[in-house]
């Protein structure tokens, strides 16, 4: 063991440590031990109300929904504007699509809602221009069943965040086979299968993988401009963890294990088509 790493097992003990009890205390009160409220006999009965629950199985199904919506227009549209990036070479309009990953997703979210919403900027321009009668006329893109204002904040955060990460590897890529393959008459479906897709597959995994679980997971976004009648599942698991009644808390842990373990159960699934596919190890 080097030096570095050497340095670095203290900071990596400590944490691993925190996780590991606070994993732990979750299954132990997602289980039913929970001695504060009386609770003190293991079973998956939490589990059983959480999974057979109408509520929570309506929940999945949205969060599911704005989960691969989001993921797959990102991953398409961010692999698109990498191809133009990399035929651009503009440092400023780097900069200017690198601009959104800084910002706070719920900074994004406010500022959809000041555009979009019914009495936003939008809505009054309409109005002032005489599109629109009134402002109850703009149609509803916050707060909607369709979730629209929710995937308008994933997508301007998560399309840049593809092209810069899928762009650092197209530039290291040696892309003159694309050329040799189209002089040779390939088609596009082709050069994107042979070519393209053993060169970027890898990472575009990589990328599912992380967006995926972030979306279904996240918490302000859908919080500040979700459907009170269309809850995702962190929504569901924040309102069983703030009611009153304690009773309900066990049950909150047990839903929060349930979205790590589909989060996990999505992992292990992208990681597995990754390895079949062209560029992975099986095909490699």
């Amino acid at each position: 063991m080097n030096k570095r790493k050497l340095l670095a097992l203290p900071f990596l003990l400590l944490n691993s440590a925190i996780i590991i009890a606070a994993l732990f205390k979750g299954m132990q009160i997602s289980l039913g031990y929970y001695p504060l409220v009386g609770l003190d006999e293991l079973s998956f009965g939490n589990y059983q109300q959480v999974l057979t629950n109408p509520f929570f199985q309506k929940s999945l199904v949205y969060s599911v929904y704005l989960a691969l919506t989001a993921t797959f227009l990102s991953l398409l549209l961010g692999l698109f504007l990498a191809f133009l990036l990399l035929k651009v070479n503009s440092g400023w309009l780097h900069k200017i699509i690198s601009l959104p990953i800084s910002l706070p997703h719920i900074i994004v979210a406010l500022m959809v809602m000041q555009l979009i919403s019914q009495t936003g900027i939008l809505s009054r321009l309409f109005y002032q221009l005489g599109w629109i009668q009134e402002i109850g006329q703009f149609p509803l893109l916050i707060h909607d069943p369709g979730g629209i204002g929710i995937l308008l904040v994933f997508l301007y955060k998560e399309i840049p965040y593809v092209a810069i990460s899928t762009l650092a590897i197209l530039q290291q890529l040696e892309l003159g086979y694309v050329e040799v393959a189209k002089n040779l008459g390939a088609s596009s479906l082709r050069i994107f299968w042979s070519i393209l897709l053993p060169m970027l597959q890898k990472t575009l995994a990589s990328l599912f993988i992380i967006l995926f679980c972030f979306t279904f997971a996240s918490f302000e976004v859908p919080y500040l401009l979700g459907s009170p009648s269309h809850q995702t599942v962190a929504l569901t698991a924040y309102d069983l963890f703030t009611q009153a009644d304690l009773m309900t808390r066990p049950q909150a842990f047990a839903l929060n294990l349930v979205i790590s373990g589909i989060c996990l159960g999505v992992t292990l699934l992208v990681l597995a088509i990754s390895r079949v596919l062209p560029g992975g190890r099986k095909t490699s």
